[in-house]
């Protein structure tokens, strides 16, 4: 089997787990009342959306920087790879001037006004940069697509 082949059956595979996890964190008792704020929602698979966000998440840093070293001891480091790790550096940067620029507004977090500057900053680092990383990467996805089926 070649790593193509592999790469996308885990491709698949996890965002099979990640559609089931989804559906049931939304269908299943979703409207389930919190004990302490009755106001409030409980939903039962709040525990396990944060698992799987946080196991792919270390997952995800642990493949990168594996990469990025098996692919620096392979062919030494290039320009190429600036673009790759420079551009989340960027955005997050980017995240961060909105951020700092909003660092007066104030949050509603379970009901309550928050308004802690580094928070809303980081909270804002965060945001911006998945969403232009959301964006360039469905942009790459379309070309890559449109090229293929120029081939």
């Amino acid at each position: 089997m070649n790593i193509e082949k592999i790469s996308k059956i885990t491709l698949w595979v996890l965002m099979g787990i990640s559609a089931i996890i989804f559906i049931l964190f939304f269908v299943v008792n979703f409207d389930n009342k919190w004990e302490e704020n009755p106001k409030m929602n409980d939903p039962q698979f709040t525990d396990a959306l944060i698992i799987w966000a946080l196991v792919l998440t270390v997952a995800t840093l642990i493949m990168m920087l594996v990469s990025f070293f098996m692919y620096v001891k392979e062919y030494g480091f290039n320009k190429s790879y600036l673009y790759t790790w420079g551009l989340p550096i960027i955005t997050l940067a980017i995240g961060a001037g909105i951020g700092f620029a909003q660092k007066d507004e104030h949050m509603l977090i379970n009901n309550e006004d928050w308004n802690i500057p580094s928070d809303i900053i980081v909270t804002d680092a965060c945001i911006v940069s998945i969403a232009i990383l959301a964006v360039i990467t469905i942009g790459a996805i379309i070309y890559s697509v449109i090229l293929k089926a120029k081939q």
